[in-house]
């Protein structure tokens, strides 16, 4: 039986899938859990091996749970590199303890940390940080290649 907090949060990952969807392409969610959002063929800048990528947002499902915390790792093609050959901070391309789903299917993940997350509350996405706040900051560690850099 699915509880109280996953129905509000896949209620949530709904409407705010439609958000992400205007801005950056298909995208589609776990309808059973709520614990992770994927979008396809997120566009990438000039500096990367791959034009797009598919990412997948690992969503918080515990208690607490998304949206009173933010996501901390997403997920790409483990083959990712910057177009020059370097290795790339913060990027897993081998998975690590609790990523063998992924890392088996392989993905290579991303860890980063939101600071003063502020989530929006739950009759107005527009007051406070969603999904699409975070793929915003995706898209920005995608930008800035020079911070990644080990």
């Amino acid at each position: 039986m699915i509880g109280i907090a996953t129905k509000q949060r896949i209620s949530r990952l709904h409407a705010e899938a439609a958000m992400i969807a205007q801005r950056y392409g298909p995208v589609r969610f776990d309808r059973e859990e709520g614990s992770w959002l994927y979008i396809e063929k997120f566009q990438l800048p000039q500096g990367w091996n791959k034009r797009t990528v598919d990412i997948l947002i690992d969503i918080p499902h515990g208690t607490p749970g998304y949206p009173s915390v933010a996501p901390q790792w997403f997920w790409v093609d483990h083959d990712l590199r910057t177009d020059d050959g370097r290795s790339i901070g913060h990027f897993f391309p081998a998975g690590s303890a609790g990523s063998g789903e992924y890392a088996e299917k392989g993905w290579g993940h991303f860890c980063i940390h939101v600071q003063e997350w502020q989530p929006a509350g739950p009759f107005s996405l527009d007051d406070g940080h969603t999904l699409l706040t975070y793929a915003t900051l995706v898209q920005a560690v995608f930008r800035d290649r020079n911070t990644l850099r080990q």
